[in-house]
C-alpha cells in the first residue's frame, strides 16, 4: 500500500495477507514522501502489535538520497522488515544494515530484530544476485521486481518468458540460504492467469509473492500453503527410507519412484520449513 494512503492501510489489516508492505518508493509522489513516512510510523505504532502480521516498509533506493531518512523515520520495534528496492550490490544492504544496527542499539532492541529484504529489479542486480542474497545475516529474503526489470530490459513478466530470470533468483537464494519471493502480478482482473503464474512460481521454488490487490491474496495463500497430502507424502517417504536404511539398503522404490538419502533430506527440509 502507498504510504500516503492510510485508507488502504486500514483495509489491508483486515486482509488474509501474511505481511503488509507499506511503500515509500514508486507509489508515493515526491511531494508526499515526508508525509508518507509520518503516516507509516503512526500506523505501525497503532496496529503492528495487534495485527498478527509481519510489517514491511519499502524504502527508497540508496542512490535517491532518501533511504537513510526513510529508515530513521519508520524503524522501531513495530517494524519487522525493511525492503531495499533496486538493489544492485551488497553495498546497498551494508548501509541499511549499519543504520538499523544503530537504531536497534538506541531503542534497546536485540541486534538483528529488524530484518532486510532486497528487491532485485535491474540487470546489475540480477548479475550480483548471490552477492546481494549473502550480503549480511540480517537479510532473509530476495524479491524479484518485474515492473522495473521490464522497464530496464523489455522482458515481460509473462510465465513463459520470465522463467530464466526466476531460475537465477531461485539459485542465488538457495545458495545463500534465504527465501526467494516472486514479483507482483499486475493484471488484477485475470485471476486464472494469476493462479497459473503463481503455481509456476511455487513449482520453481519461490516461498511466496507480492499481491497488489485483495482478490489475489486468497489464491496466493492457497497455492503456497502445503496440502495435507504433501505433509503425508513427506512423512511416509522418510519412514520408508529409514526402514530400508536400517537394513543396510541405500534406496527404496516409494510410490513408483526410486528415492534415496537426497530425497529423504529434501522431505525433512520441507517438514522443518513449514512446521
Amino acid at each position: 500500500m502507498p504510504g500516503n494512503r492510510p485508507d488502504l492501510m486500514e483495509k489491508a489489516v483486515a486482509s488474509q495477507a501474511d505481511s503488509l508492505s507499506f511503500d515509500l518508493e514508486d507509489a508515493v509522489p515526491e511531494a508526499e514522501k515526508v508525509r508518507a513516512r509520518e503516516r507509516i510510523a503512526t500506523f505501525l505504532m497503532a496496529h503492528a502489535s495487534r495485527s498478527g502480521k509481519d510489517m514491511v516498509v519499502r524504502v527508497n533506493a540508496l542512490d535517491t538520497g532518501l533511504m537513510i531518512a526513510d529508515i530513521l523515520a519508520v524503524a522501531s520495534r513495530e517494524l519487522h522488515t525493511v525492503n531495499v528496492p533496486k538493489c544492485e550490490s551488497p553495498r546497498d544492504l551494508h548501509v541499511a544494515d549499519a543504520v538499523l544496527a544503530h537504531l536497534e542499539r538506541e531503542q534497546g532492541l536485540a541486534a538483528g530484530t529488524i530484518r532486510l529484504m532486497a528487491t532485485i529489479e535491474t540487470p546489475a542486480g540480477l548479475r550480483n544476485a548471490y552477492s546481494i542474497a549473502s550480503a549480511c545475516p540480517r537479510l532473509n529474503a530476495i524479491q524479484l521486481g518485474g515492473g522495473d526489470l521490464k522497464a530496464a530490459t523489455g522482458i515481460r513478466h509473462d510465465t513463459h518468458r520470465i522463467g530464466p530470470v526466476r531460475t537465477m533468483m531461485i539459485l542465488a537464494a538457495a545458495e545463500a540460504g534465504v527465501d526467494a519471493l516472486d514479483s507482483a502480478f499486475a493484471n488484477v482482473s485475470d485471476r486464472a492467469a494469476f493462479e497459473a503464474d503463481t503455481t509456476e512460481a511455487r513449482n520453481l521454488g519461490f516461498a511466496g509473492r507480492s499481491c497488489i490487490h485483495p482478490s489475489q491474496v486468497p489464491p496466493c495463500n492457497r497455492i503456497f500453503t502445503p496440502t495435507e497430502a504433501e505433509f503425508e507424502e513427506a512423512r511416509a517417504l522418510i519412514m520408508a527410507y529409514e526402514d530400508v536404511k536400517r537394513r543396510g539398503i541405500g534406496a527404496v522404490l516409494f510410490r513408483g519412484q526410486l528415492v534415496d538419502s537426497v530425497h529423504a533430506a529434501e522431505a525433512r527440509r520441507f517438514l522443518e520449513a513449514v512446521s
